[in-house]
């Protein structure tokens, strides 16, 4: 049985929950569709480490969130700002994760 998709603003709102319960510090980048909008997130570790995440479906139809960039600051802010350019309802959360405790694919809606 397929499930329908969650919608994007109970994601988040899920996944802030559970961030805010680990302590790890949380910040709207960009807020976009409620309903549907895209999600990118962005991480730091604080070791000038930036990674940009998005989520994808794999060959079974399963979303999963995979790595889109790795680099520096800049490179992933432009990066951000050329898919908001791009999709004007797509919804980026800038993680702080100083400690390595982000794992995307742990916390999925399927």
């Amino acid at each position: 049985m397929k499930f329908p998709r969650v919608r994007t603003e109970i994601w988040i709102s899920a996944y802030r929950a559970k961030l805010e319960k680990e302590g790890i510090p949380f910040y709207f980048y960009k807020k976009g569709d409620k309903s549907a909008g895209a999600i990118l997130i962005k991480i730091c570790n604080f070791e000038f480490d930036f990674e940009l995440y998005h989520r994808i479906n794999d060959i079974n139809g399963k979303q999963k969130w995979e790595r889109f960039l790795s680099g520096t600051e800049e490179q992933i802010d432009s990066a951000i700002k050329r898919q908001c350019n791009f999709d004007p309802d797509i919804w980026v959360l800038e993680i702080d994760d100083p400690k390595g405790k982000i794992h995307l694919n742990n916390f999925n809606e399927t």
